[in-house]
């Protein structure tokens, strides 16, 4: 059995955040989120990008309130990192329980990593999911594993 959420939101970094929105994106769902102010990406300024996946920005260039608010507007959150104890991952989690919200903290490496989000997603049944995690330069490669992983997940 398969959900699909409504709609997948992130921050829109380079790395887990866009992953999750390139897998939205592609499987005709829709995307969206809180960029912080002054939107950019480690690859630079990306206006096209913010526009085209529904990003808006945040009156705050805060990243932490940018987390805050993908939190406060999405019903679960999946993590996809190879760093639980980085500071930003704690910040998610924390305000994850703080709020009451499910959450998922996911290895881009576990060979299982599909079928712990599918099992996630279909417990939990978000309308509305948010993904964050790592940057891509902190975790080469998770921008496609987080995509890939959430298509998986949300197709088979």
């Amino acid at each position: 059995m398969i959900f699909r959420p409504e709609k997948i939101i992130s921050g829109g970094q380079t790395g887990a955040d866009t992953g999750g929105l390139l897998a939205g994106q592609r499987l005709g769902i829709a995307t969206g989120g809180t960029a912080p102010q002054g939107y950019w990406t480690e690859i630079g300024d990306r206006p096209d990008f913010l526009k085209r996946l529904g990003l808006v920005e945040n009156t705050s260039p805060d990243l932490e309130e940018r987390t805050r608010e993908n939190i406060r507007n999405s019903d679960a959150t999946v993590i996809f990192t190879t760093n639980p104890s980085s500071d930003g991952t704690l910040f998610t989690i924390e305000f994850c329980q703080a709020s009451g919200r499910p959450h998922l903290v996911v290895n881009p490496t576990d060979a299982n990593r599909v079928q712990l989000v599918r099992d996630f997603i279909l417990k939990n049944r978000p309308q509305t999911l948010n993904v964050a995690g790592n940057r891509e330069s902190n975790s080469q490669g998770i921008t496609e594993i987080t995509a890939e992983t959430i298509e998986r997940a949300l197709t088979r």
